[in-house]
């Protein structure tokens, strides 16, 4: 059977069955269309949006992991930092001499005459480790000040205790130079 054959029984109807059949066959074509493209194609695009919405949630949820990354990293360097500032102040290695012989030159520098600089004995506690210095100047009172106002200003922690003032006196009338005793005290971590 020809195409020419299908078409020419189909004239043969009367119009009320052309019509029916026509509408019987839109609406074939209509639930072919629902049923084979229209619903998969719907249920496609509500897994995509369902997929869209959870994508969305967790790229939320990642940016927020990454603005708190990024104050976490900012604190930490911020830590850090302090942490390397206060090995400057206290550091964990015993690099005392060195430091010693920094205050030893600033007193000379200053123009003081160093009777004594003498390390003690560390004194350890829970912590840290005391290192004590005896030291005996002479100088005048502005050479003393600033050998004072130097160890105040170093970035490791200095403290200067137990500071017995005298006036030196020579002959008859005093010269104006001071003899100053004092003990310094830095610190170090102790190592565990």
């Amino acid at each position: 059977m020809t195409m020419n054959d299908l078409i020419d029984r189909f004239n043969a109807y009367p119009l009320g069955q052309k019509v029916l059949a026509v509408f019987i066959l839109m609406i074939g074509i209509f639930v072919g269309f629902l049923t084979l493209i229209y619903r998969p194609m719907q249920d496609e695009i509500a897994a995509a949006e369902t997929q869209r919405s959870e994508l969305q949630r967790e790229l939320g949820r990642l940016k927020e992991i990454s603005e708190s990354r990024a104050e976490v990293v900012a604190r930490l360097n911020d830590l850090e930092r302090q942490l390397h500032i206060a090995r400057e102040k206290l550091p964990v290695s015993a690099e005392i001499p060195s430091l010693l012989q920094r205050i030893h030159n600033q007193a000379k520098t200053a123009g003081l005459e160093i009777n004594r600089f003498r390390r003690n004995e560390d004194i350890a506690s829970e912590d840290f480790i005391e290192i004590p210095v005896e030291m005996e100047l002479v100088g005048s009172f502005d050479e003393v000040a600033n050998f004072f106002y130097f160890v105040g200003r170093m970035t490791r922690i200095v403290n200067v205790k137990d500071i017995n003032v005298s006036r030196q006196a020579s002959g008859l009338v005093a010269d104006g130079q001071l003899e100053v005793s004092a003990k310094a005290t830095t610190y170090r971590w102790k190592a565990n």
